[in-house]
């Protein structure tokens, strides 16, 4: 769960970064982002924790089944199920292909 927490948040983060550049380089009138002074790179600083505002709200949610609070008790409960439903599975040989003529 973390991991798709953190690769969530980068998602965000690269989408609020090149919005941040380049709505700062259009408004400014700015060819690169090399131009930038110390107020333009504090605004795109500030995306780093807007980034985390999605991110932070689905965690919130104790009904997202994926980054919630109970994301790990829906995980357990559907491998509990997935392992059960192996072991009940027919342990049959697999049928070998036959080449068509």
């Amino acid at each position: 769960m973390n991991k798709a927490m953190i690769e969530s948040y980068l998602r965000n983060l690269l989408g609020v970064v090149l919005a941040l550049v380049t709505t700062t380089m259009a408004n400014k009138g700015l060819a690169s982002p090399l131009d930038f002074g110390v107020g333009e790179w504090l605004t795109v600083a500030n995306g780093l924790w807007a980034a985390a505002v999605p991110t932070l709200l689905r965690w919130v949610n104790a009904k997202d089944p994926a980054f919630g609070r109970v994301a790990e008790v829906v995980a357990a409960e559907v491998t509990k199920k997935i392992d059960t439903a192996a072991k009940a599975a027919p342990k049959a040989p697999a049928k070998k292909a036959t080449p068509k003529k």
